[in-house]
């Protein structure tokens, strides 16, 4: 017997062992579970042009028609999508002025090109339409007027285009430097009964994109649905089915358990007749049990050891109940949406609580996005403004000196007296402020002062002249 061969054999095996130990349990394929992935390409690469396509087409599918998918991307626009501008130039009468100007700029005529959507509504489309098919872009013209590009819009055409468009330099509709800089995008126009027909190549200077990126290489948005479509199907799939089932179940039959060979009686919805055969004699081989549902209350009485029982069916049972909610919970992650928000008894006052302040942190991160876009077209249009002498700033002030701020839209107290309390008790320990306080509920301080201060005036007024009068 070879003694050392084998204890070179088991040390090997040990050693093996021990490096395996050091590395990854993840990247181990142990036939237990789907091997892991070693494939590394780009994001745009990994959703093609198929794979974008199928996509956008079943988040809209699943925004139309599913109530759950629909509700939790208006929820999301709701916290998200709303926010008020504030001028903060430090001079009283230019913050008027601008914020006048801001106003007039998003009415619909003057905000959108098609003359159909406000600034607000805009916001809102632009936000909804990035978190459904993954990015959308706005093409700012000459006017001051903002043109809303869809996402399936950008594109590369497979045909149509330009003799010298280098389709190599544009990733799904997007012309790229070697560094990935975008410098510009291919417009395409639907056509007249599907498809695309390419229409122009617009500079990237001109176009501004609103989308959801994971990656630095990445090109363009990717929906955050994209991690619950199967979930949202599959739910939408399993109600239609439960709801097929429950209707079915409404058709009730009576069941009868008998011993005796003789066939049972009618079992109607009206007046039973008599049994009868050809000749119109009885044929005397049914029993004595007729049941009629058309009359009301019925009363059985059976033979011994015969039995009559509905047949039921418990639909939708409690496991999937159970398992639906687990299924839409889960799906709901995909926009960071707690579940007590889409049963809002689901939890307590301090469970509904935490929920709403760890949502409160995700949303603020995609406000942020909005805000960012948001001061890119002020800086735009207001430098319209100047240059067409709308706009006329003080001497030595350049629009790079102007200050503004996008205040989002504010949340409503749970519980208002314990909340008031606690925000008091901050101010006074010093350890909040009014303003930010004021900013958490969308409102700006100053505008709560120059409206308390308002007040005051028209109440003194009001007083003074009742006192005159009544002295009269």
């Amino acid at each position: 017997m070879n003694t050392t061969g084998t204890l070179n054999s088991k040390a090997k095996d040990l050693a093996a062992d021990a490096l395996h130990r050091l590395g990854y349990d993840a990247t181990a394929d142990k036939a237990r579970r789907q091997a892991p992935t070693s494939r590394l390409m780009a994001e745009d690469k990994h959703l093609n042009v198929s794979g974008r396509k199928k996509l956008i087409g079943t988040t809209r599918d699943l925004y139309r028609n599913f109530a759950p998918a629909a509700w939790a991307i208006r929820k999301h626009l709701d916290y998200t999508s709303t926010f008020s501008f504030q001028a903060r130039t430090g001079d009283d009468s230019l913050n008027r002025r601008i914020e006048e100007l801001v106003a007039w700029w998003s009415r619909p005529k003057n905000f959108d090109v098609s003359g159909r959507h406000s600034r607000q509504r805009f916001v809102r489309l632009m936000e909804q339409r990035r978190t459904v098919d993954g990015d959308m872009f706005m093409l700012k013209l000459a006017s001051g007027h903002v043109q809303a590009i869809e996402g399936d819009r950008v594109r590369t055409p497979s045909h149509g285009a330009p003799r010298n468009m280098d389709r190599k330099q544009y990733v799904h509709g997007v012309k790229v430097n070697p560094v990935g800089r975008p410098l510009a995008y291919c417009i395409c126009k639907r056509g007249l009964h599907s498809g695309f027909e390419y229409e122009r190549v617009v500079p990237a200077r001109h176009i501004e994109p609103h989308g959801f990126y994971d990656r630095f290489d990445q090109i363009r948005g990717v929906s955050p649905l994209a991690a619950a479509v199967n979930a949202f199907r599959d739910v939408y799939e399993g109600m239609d089915y439960a709801l097929a089932k429950m209707k079915v179940s409404q058709l009730f039959a009576l069941a009868f358990y008998r011993d005796a060979e003789e066939a049972l009686g009618d079992v109607t919805g009206g007046d039973s007749g008599t049994d009868e055969n050809e000749d119109g004699e009885d044929d005397g081989d049914k029993s004595s049990y007729e049941v009629d549902f058309g009359r009301g209350p019925i009363q059985l009485d059976l033979d011994p050891g015969d039995k009559a029982e509905f047949l039921e069916s418990k639909s939708p049972s409690k496991e999937f109940q159970a398992f639906c909610q687990v299924v839409i919970g889960a799906a709901l992650k995909a926009l960071d949406i707690p579940y007590s928000f889409y049963d809002e008894g689901y939890t307590n006052y301090s469970g509904a609580r935490q929920a709403l302040l760890l949502y409160e942190q995700s949303a603020e991160i995609k406000r942020q996005d909005t805000r960012t876009l948001l001061d890119r077209l002020t800086a735009w249009r207001l430098g319209l403004f100047i240059q067409d002498g709308v706009l006329v700033l003080p001497e030595g002030m350049r629009l790079s000196g102007l200050n503004w701020e996008w205040i989002a839209n504010g949340i409503p107290w749970i519980d208002p007296l314990k909340e008031m309390k606690a925000d008091e008790t901050a101010v006074n320990n010093g350890l909040k402020s009014r303003t930010e306080i004021s900013k958490a509920r969308g409102r700006e301080w100053n505008d709560i002062l120059d409206e308390l201060a308002d007040e005051e005036a028209k109440m003194g007024e009001r007083l003074t002249t009742s006192g005159v009068t009544n002295a009269k």
